[in-house]
């Protein structure tokens, strides 16, 4: 299994590195040739645009969890009725989103307590960005139904091609025409309209479909949001948290942004390897629950641990010893170093611990329980984290204190989600044994 596992792994690692590489060129192009404070800008916005994303994401879950179950079972009737009404579900729900961001951006930014000099410009990062939602929505719902019947080198190459869209972009946007912030998140919604039609475009001729045979179903649009909504409120939990914890890094002001804003684009690669490993997880675990083989789902999740662990493990020890130079791809600025040196030294040496609890995540996820880790996500991730910055980080405010929220509930988050897989499975093989 362990080969089908890396070949699944691999192109998607590759695919969100390539993605991450090309959003972190937004960053790098803005922080060198953009004005003052537009890398604090965009960088201000992570919070809030990984919350948009992440929820989507976790609702793209569903359909996926859905499509690799009936993939497995070879029901072609019903996988096909899964990619039309997942497809609908993106398309409509980027919409309603994309007007609703473009209204509430700047009520946002001022929530998070966006310093002066920075939310004007990262208030027109938002709006652009919110524009092109649909698409961006409709990318993740139609990347994670292919992903789910086991073609992740496809989108691979398509993701490919946008990014070099996007790198062009940014560069003819910042440098020829001067339109920094506006001009990157322009950059990044053209690029993803060119993603979003090559897979869209490729999921329906795998399926052997066309645009306008697709159709809605009240009753798998059901079962898509039994499984798909708790994993977007998972997915958000870490996000709602991380709003409040980026309007406490908001307050130490602009250098401090930027210098947070680079670790965590730095941060986003480390995340690449242990979300592929996620997804492999559930579609793993859920292909053997539809193809009617439990025993196999335990060394599926012990497998993707073991991948999970090898690589977080290497690769935060990598970016850990290539701090500096990494993070000057980002800025010069000493203050903004320093705070990121802060915050990058506590998160690679607790990092694995966070690809343990994704994985663990995925694969209950894949049992078919998406309620139960969102409930434990809500409660170790969301939380815990709010919790500790109106406490124990407000007692003595640091960003020593702030950043170390995260390993704190990595830690109980992972033990909790442990814990869940082992009871489920305990209790699959007792009822499997008494019928």
């Amino acid at each position: 299994m362990l080969p089908k596992l890396l070949r699944f792994v691999l192109p998607l690692t590759l695919s969100s590195l390539l993605q991450l590489a090309f959003n972190a060129a937004d960053l790098i192009v803005v922080g060198h040739f953009g004005r003052p404070n537009a890398l604090a800008a965009v960088g201000s916005n992570v919070a809030l645009v990984n919350l948009v994303v992440n929820t989507f994401m976790g609702l793209s879950i569903g359909g996926g969890v859905l499509c690799a179950r009936f993939f497995g079972a070879k029901d072609r009737a019903r996988l096909l009725e899964t990619v039309s009404t997942a497809l609908i579900i993106g398309a409509g729900g980027g919409v309603v989103l994309g007007v609703l961001g473009i209204v509430l951006a700047m009520p946002l930014l001022k929530l998070m307590g966006s310093p002066e000099d920075v939310a004007p410009l990262a208030a027109v990062y938002l709006r652009v960005y919110f524009a092109g939602m649909p698409v961006i929505a409709l990318y993740n719902f139609a990347s994670a139904l292919l992903r789910a019947m086991g073609d992740t080198r496809r989108p691979f190459f398509f993701l490919a091609a946008a990014g070099v869209v996007n790198v062009v972009l940014n560069l003819f946007f910042v440098i020829v025409l001067g339109i920094d912030v506006a001009g990157v998140a322009l950059a990044t919604v053209l690029s993803q309209c060119l993603s979003c039609f090559l897979t869209v475009r490729c999921l329906l001729r795998t399926g052997g479909q066309h645009l306008g045979e697709l159709r809605f179903s009240g009753g798998m649009f059901r079962d898509i949001l039994r499984i798909g909504l708790p994993a977007g409120i998972q997915g958000s939990m870490y996000s709602i948290a991380n709003f409040v914890i980026q309007g406490a890094v908001n307050a130490f002001g602009a250098a401090v942004i930027t210098g947070s804003a680079a670790c965590s684009s730095l941060e986003g690669f480390l995340f690449c390897p242990v979300d592929a490993c996620q997804q492999a997880a559930t579609t793993a675990v859920s292909q053997n629950m539809g193809a009617k083989k439990p025993e196999r789902t335990d060394l599926a999740a012990w497998q993707c641990m073991l991948l999970v662990a090898i690589i977080s493990g290497a690769g935060s020890a990598l970016v850990y010893l290539l701090r500096d130079p990494l993070l000057r791809l980002y800025t010069t600025d000493a203050a903004a170093l320093e705070s990121a040196y802060v915050r990058l030294r506590i998160i690679c040496l607790y990092y694995v611990v966070n690809a343990f609890m994704a994985v663990s995540s995925g694969a209950i996820r894949g049992l078919g329980h998406s309620a139960l880790p969102a409930f434990v996500t809500f409660l170790g991730c969301c939380v815990l984290r709010i919790v500790w910055i109106y406490t124990f980080y407000a007692a003595a405010p640091s960003m020593a204190r702030l950043f170390a929220v995260y390993p704190v509930s990595w830690v109980v988050t992972t033990a909790a989600h442990c814990v869940c897989f082992f009871v489920i499975r305990r209790r699959m093989r007792a009822k499997a044994a008494c019928a």
